[in-house]
């Protein structure tokens, strides 16, 4: 495992993270002691950073974080989030999970609608008040006294320009309780709005060989202003990987045709599994190889998948052809 500096701070991050938006609750969450494994095997492969939120699996990701590095915080980085709330029902949804995972593959048909469903309950709070009190609830939850990194989840445009977070974020900062924060952006065009603001120590992005937007339009001015950069989504919520029974996708998907228009763009890039490379692993590799990115966090919710995660920097590297018909304008470092 190589590690990176994190743009302007004294943070230094392992090339890949883990991104803990399943694990604790999901529809794919076997247990807590698999979860408690993950965190595990993950921390004795060198991985260091962990990307989490407040709500993820209503708070129980945040638990079994806290859980497992208690003992060694110090040897961690936890990255946070907060400013994503859903609304009574939509919480009812969602602690309905566990009910629903011996039958999931029933419930394939409605996946998409369910999800549709649970969007539709989410709100977003970014008061001074809320964001004080979600990040009290996230250190007990986490058993620690400060958050290495706090980001806000997916702002809009607008609040991310006028920028009157900013004020609270540097209390909370000043008081001890966070070393850092930054924002996690639902577009490309957020993420530009984030560097007009220097305080702004990370964003976080999708960059994937589905959606390669954020390469040329925003990673060389987020170089250039020494901010740090997280990716997220590497494997495009599923679509790249073979492991079809473990997709994602359609909690991104509005409707079925956009969700199959998906995997087919996905099965052009099976030319990139190889003796020793998976799909998952070469997706890894395009994500993972452009300059300016801090880590790239794909999730994992077993150990099974953390390995093929991090097989990605032992299979073999892609090729300059391969990169050519990736992206015939781009190279790779």
């Amino acid at each position: 495992m190589d590690y990176r500096t994190f743009g302007h701070t004294d943070l230094k991050v392992s090339e890949i993270g883990l991104g803990c938006q399943s694990i604790g609750g999901g529809l794919y969450h076997k247990d807590d002691q698999e979860a408690m494994k993950t965190f595990d095997r993950a921390f004795d492969s060198g991985v260091n950073f962990f990307d989490t939120a407040d709500h993820y699996s209503q708070g129980n990701s945040e638990r079994l974080l806290g859980r497992a590095f208690k003992g060694k915080r110090d040897r961690v980085i936890i990255a946070t989030k907060a400013g994503m709330v859903y609304s009574s029902a939509g919480s009812l949804a969602l602690s309905m999970r566990p009910l629903l995972r011996p039958v999931r593959w029933l419930l394939q048909p409605m996946k998409i609608p369910f999800h549709l469903m649970r969007a539709s309950q989410k709100r977003h709070v970014f008061s001074e008040a809320y964001l004080t009190e979600a990040l009290h609830t996230s250190l007990k939850r986490l058993q620690t006294d400060y958050i290495d990194l706090f980001q806000l989840h997916k702002p809009d445009s607008d609040l991310i320009d006028k920028g009157d977070f900013l004020k609270t974020l540097e209390k909370l900062k000043a008081q001890g309780k966070i070393r850092h924060y930054g924002i996690s952006c639902a577009t490309v065009d957020d993420a530009l709005l984030c560097l007009r603001h220097p305080e702004i120590a990370s964003v976080q992005v999708t960059v994937n060989l589905l959606e390669q937007g954020a390469i040329t339009k925003f990673l060389p001015i987020a170089k250039e202003k020494n901010v740090a950069v997280i990716i997220r989504n590497p494997r495009a919520q599923g679509h790249l990987t073979d492991n079809l029974g473990d997709i994602t996708g359609e909690t991104y998907a509005r409707n079925q045709a956009e969700f199959r228009e998906k995997q087919d763009r996905a099965r052009r890039f099976l030319f990139l599994v190889r003796e020793g490379r998976t799909l998952a692993q070469a997706a890894i590799q395009f994500a993972l190889g452009w300059e300016g990115i801090s880590t790239v966090i794909p999730r994992a919710v077993n150990r099974q998948q953390l390995e093929e995660n991090l097989g990605a920097l032992v299979s073999p590297l892609l090729t300059a052809e391969e990169v050519g018909r990736i992206r015939p304008t781009g190279d790779l470092l």
